[in-house]
């Protein structure tokens, strides 16, 4: 093997652990998204480790997850000025996130849910019918095999 060759296998192999470290990592925030909806303590640990992550990647994916949390962190809060201030920032962010990726099947999977959990007189529900029909017609084209089972799971029971 020649050192080009060489050299194009370990660029190869290195973005493959990239990408295999990244995909365990939004497996994670997955994996935290149930437990911050249920609770406001899991709520704050999402929101600072999401924030934490954005604010070292300005990656769109981890931006939408930090727009989750500020959606969650608006449902346990019990001051209503704090409540719509949290909604407003996770809603402007989630809009931001997905304006820079718009064919992001999991941007557009967690604003559909958001949107969903969002009482109607917030009026935060004009992309449900789009990202819906979205969702259903590319999750089976995804290789994300996790993203593709809470998608499934999603749709069976809606």
């Amino acid at each position: 093997m020649n050192v080009l060759h060489m050299k194009k296998f370990f660029v190869l192999l290195t973005v493959f652990f990239v990408q295999l470290f990244f995909t365990q990592d939004l497996a994670s925030y997955r994996k935290m998204i149930p437990k911050a909806e249920q609770s406001e303590i899991d709520a704050l640990v999402f929101l600072d480790k999401s924030k934490t992550e954005y604010d070292k990647t300005k990656k769109p994916i981890v931006l939408s997850f930090y727009a989750a949390a500020q959606f969650f962190m608006a449902k346990h809060s019990s001051n209503p000025l704090k409540k719509y201030s949290y909604f407003n920032k996770g809603k402007k962010m989630l809009d931001e996130a997905i304006g820079k990726e718009p064919g992001n099947l999991e941007m557009r999977f967690l604003r559909l849910l958001c949107q969903e959990k969002t009482p109607k007189f917030l009026g935060y529900y004009q992309y449900m019918d789009e990202d819906k029909a979205f969702v259903v017609r590319e999750y089976k084209k995804s290789k994300d095999r996790d993203l593709v089972e809470q998608i499934q799971k999603y749709l069976k029971d809606n």
